[in-house]
C-alpha cells in the first residue's frame, strides 16, 4: 500500500516538478546574466551556480529516478561501473546545492558585516574560486562511493548497493551529518550572525550611493532567507527520518523506509522552486524580470517593424527606378 502511494505521488509530481524546475533555470540564467543590478554582486553568482546544479540534478538524479521507479528503466542493474559511477555523481551534485546556498549565506553574512576584512570575501572575483572549491570538496568527500558500492547480480535479480554491513552504517550516519544536518544548521547559524550584523548596521547613517547599493543588497538577502526557508521546510522532514533509519539499521521498518522515499520527493522540491520563490518574494527580482520581459518585447516588436517595412521600401526604391 505505502509503495503504491509513492509511486502513484512520483508518477504525478515528478515531471511537472521537472518542467518547472528547467523553466525557472533558464529564466535565472538569463535574468541574472542580462541584468546589471543582479549581475554586478557575488550572490548572484551562488545563484547562478546553484540554477545550474539545480539542473543537472533535476536530470541526472530526479528524471533517472522517476523513470526507475515507473518503468523500471534501471542500468545500474546491468553494469558495474555505471552502477557506482551514477550513484557517485548523483549523490555528489545532490550534496553540492544545499551548500551552494551555505556559501551564499556566507557571502551576505560578509557583505552585513561592518568588518572591512570580512566585507572583501563578499566579491564575484572570491565567488568565482569558492564555488569550484566547494564542488571540489564535496566531490571528494564522497569518493569513497565508487568504491564501497557493487553491482550485485543473483538469478532473479540485479542490483546497486552496498555489501559491508558495517560500511552500510558508516555511510548512514556520514549522509545523515554531511547531508541532512550540516546544510541547514549552517544556514540558520548564517542568517541569524547576518540578521545580528543587520541591526547593528541600521544604527549608521548612509551617504545615498551607499544606502541604494544596501537597499539591493538587502532585497538579495531576502531572497537568499526566503529560499533558506523554504529549503528547510522541505528538508527537515528529510533529516529527521533519515536520522531515525539509521538508528533502526540494519533493518529500518517498513514505515520508516516508506516514509523516507516520500520525503525524499519533498526533498527534490528545493531543485525547482528557486526561481518562484525569488519571484513571489522579492519585488527586486520581480522588477528586474519585468524589465527584461519589456525589453525582450520591445526588441521584437522592432524587429518586426523593421521587417514589415522592408517590402515597401524596396517597392518604393523599384518604382523610382523605373522612372528614371
Amino acid at each position: 500500500m505505502a509503495d503504491s502511494v509513492y509511486y502513484q505521488i512520483s508518477r504525478y509530481t515528478q515531471p511537472p516538478m521537472i518542467i518547472l524546475g528547467t523553466l525557472g533555470v533558464i529564466i535565472n540564467q538569463i535574468l541574472f546574466f542580462s541584468r546589471k543590478s543582479l549581475r554586478a554582486t557575488s550572490c548572484s553568482l551562488y545563484f547562478r551556480a546553484l540554477s545550474c546544479n539545480d539542473l543537472l540534478v533535476l536530470y541526472i538524479y530526479v528524471l533517472l529516478q522517476w523513470l526507475v521507479d515507473q518503468y523500471g528503466f534501471d542500468p545500474t542493474k546491468t553494469s558495474d561501473w555505471y552502477c557506482k559511477t551514477k550513484t557517485y555523481i548523483q549523490t555528489g551534485l545532490y550534496t553540492l546545492s544545499p551548500y551552494l546556498v551555505v556559501l551564499a549565506c556566507f557571502d551576505r553574512l560578509c557583505t552585513s558585516s561592518t568588518n572591512v576584512r570580512l566585507r572583501r570575501i563578499a566579491t564575484i572575483r572570491i565567488a568565482q574560486y569558492l564555488i569550484p572549491c566547494m564542488a571540489i570538496f564535496v566531490f571528494v568527500a564522497y569518493l569513497h562511493i565508487p568504491i564501497w558500492y557493487v553491482l550485485v547480480s543473483q538469478p532473479t535479480f540485479s542490483i546497486c548497493t552496498i555489501v559491508d554491513t558495517l560500511y552500510v552504517r558508516v555511510y548512514a550516519i556520514f549522509l545523515v551529518i554531511f547531508l541532512g544536518f550540516m546544510p541547514p544548521f549552517l544556514m540558520i547559524v548564517l542568517c541569524v550572525i547576518t540578521l545580528i550584523f543587520l541591526r547593528r548596521r541600521r544604527r549608521r547613517i548612509m551617504p545615498i550611493n551607499q544606502a541604494r547599493l544596501r537597499q539591493r543588497d538587502n532585497q538579495l538577502l531576502k531572497m537568499l532567507f526566503l529560499y533558506v526557508a523554504s529549503h528547510l521546510i522541505c528538508t527537515i522532514p528529510f533529516s529527521i527520518v533519515l536520522i531515525i533509519a539509521v538508528y533502526q539499521l540494519p533493518t529500518p521498518s517498513s514505515k520508516i523506509t516508506s516514509l523516507f522515499r516520500l520525503f525524499v520527493l519533498l526533498f527534490n522540491v528545493n531543485f525547482s522552486t528557486s526561481f518562484y520563490v525569488y519571484t513571489l518574494g522579492t519585488p527586486l527580482y520581480r522588477r528586474e524580470l519585468y524589465s527584461l520581459i519589456k525589453d525582450i518585447y520591445n526588441r521584437l516588436r522592432r524587429k518586426i517593424h523593421m521587417n514589415n517595412n522592408q517590402p515597401r521600401l524596396q517597392m518604393i526604391d523599384n518604382s523610382y527606378l523605373k522612372r528614371t
